[in-house]
């Protein structure tokens, strides 16, 4: 059995690509996915509301903080989105509602999956 197997199903997220950047701890690399969930769930919102203020700089940050983890988590697609999101923010500008809306969806199925397969309960 592989590390990655010991791991449950995680959507969006290439499990054995975040296990080689966790040097295939699968008890790191589980303590990170919960982190990121953690510090990922409200993204979004985030972004909005300082869109919402003409506040770029910090949604262009949030952007690039979710595509650095993503990175280091294996969640390839999500940090495609957030790269693209991050470069439309980047020239102060509103992001393209395509744009948002696949940062968005790319990233409800991270979290999603990170919920289901650890049973993080909505609120905790």
């Amino acid at each position: 059995m592989t590390p990655a197997d010991a791991l449950p199903d995680l959507p969006g997220i290439d499990k054995a690509d975040g296990l080689r950047r966790m040097m295939n701890k699968p008890e790191l690399y589980e303590r990170i996915l919960r982190d990121v969930h953690t510090r990922t769930i409200d993204v979004p919102k985030a972004i909005r509301a300082a869109l919402a203020q003409g506040d770029f700089t910090t949604a262009e940050r949030q952007a690039h903080t979710t595509k650095g983890l993503a990175g280091t988590i294996g969640a390839l697609d999500l940090q495609s989105a957030a790269a693209a999101l991050e470069k439309e923010l980047h020239g102060s500008a509103m992001p393209s509602p395509d744009v948002f809306a696949q940062f968005e969806q790319a990233l409800r199925t991270v979290i999603e999956g990170i919920a289901a397969g650890f049973g993080i309960k909505s609120g905790s």
